[in-house]
């Protein structure tokens, strides 16, 4: 079981309900939400996933964002039932738990050992794993969230092999952060580049990640840069037996009608790419 941790950004969560919509999403796929923001795309992706029976966890204690307030928590407590319980170690209420998370080893410093019966999202963190007993999740930050410049010197990169080899680590499902990292930033920083990052599988399951930056040249607008971006996206060989998930689909047609749709859509298009093809992945190995 593969478990994506997802803040709960409006373009995360409108990723997440397109693929469900669209049944792409597998069940092989259990999103963990963070809920940060406090609007409409959380309690319409929340009702798409109930609707299909998707498998999915709300944290239902967030460490940053809009539900931090006594009314902001007590909303939480209502959306769903579907719940996951960040440890912190200080009056960790378990009981509705489906599903936890340890950040590190101090999440459980009032505990010397743990005894549990859900899965737990851990790091590769010995001194944390010592302690857990019970059914492991390793979580990975495989992104690199990096300047522009970066990117031009190391733009193709490998991205995971965890999916490949979870289960003969001892781990009963693995986690990373999608297209984003172990860090939350509330927002990014300002950026006069366009950078799109595009998985893709090797022949032998391998996962990389291509970092698509427009071109050093000055261009005059967002859009002609846009523009640059995908001339290089629909060029890249690696990408053009994948390249009709929905994401890829949803930047092109942008491309083609002249459009520039904004970093949100661009954003929104590399998750989705990402989760629809770990579906396909996942899927083809329970054949």
């Amino acid at each position: 079981m593969y478990y994506p941790y997802l803040r709960g950004k409006q373009f995360d969560l409108l990723a997440l309900r397109q693929l469900s919509e669209e049944n792409k999403l597998s069940a092989a796929i259990h999103p963990v939400i963070e809920p940060v923001k406090d609007n409409p795309a959380l309690f319409k992706l929340i009702k798409q996933f109930e609707a299909v029976k998707q498998p999915f966890s709300l944290i239902a204690n967030p460490q940053a964002g809009d539900f931090l307030t006594i009314s902001g928590q007590e909303k939480l407590q209502h959306i769903t039932n579907k719940k996951a319980r960040l440890l912190t170690g200080v009056n960790d209420d378990l009981n509705d738990a489906q599903l936890l998370i340890a950040q590190n080893a101090e999440s459980l410093k009032e505990n010397s050992e743990i005894q549990l019966e859900v899965p737990t999202i851990a790091p590769m963190e010995f001194r944390l794993l010592q302690h857990i007993k019970g059914p492991l999740v390793l979580s990975e930050d495989h992104f690199l969230r990096l300047k522009a410049n970066y990117y031009r010197v190391i733009p193709d990169e490998i991205f995971s092999t965890t999916h490949l080899t979870f289960l003969k680590r001892g781990f009963v499902g693995f986690s990373d952060f999608s297209i984003d990292s172990r860090i939350y930033y509330e927002q990014s920083y300002p950026t006069r580049e366009i950078v799109l990052h595009l998985v893709y599988f090797t022949a032998d399951k391998q996962l990389r990640i291509h970092h698509f930056v427009s071109p050093e040249d000055e261009l005059p607008d967002f859009a002609s840069r846009f523009f640059a971006v995908m001339a290089e996206v629909l060029e890249f060989v690696p990408l053009q037996k994948q390249i009709d998930t929905s994401g890829l689909k949803l930047l092109k047609e942008n491309y083609f009608k002249k459009k520039f749709p904004g970093m949100g859509v661009l954003r929104k298009a590399s998750v989705m790419h990402h989760l629809e093809l770990m579906s396909r992945f996942l899927d083809q190995q329970s054949e």
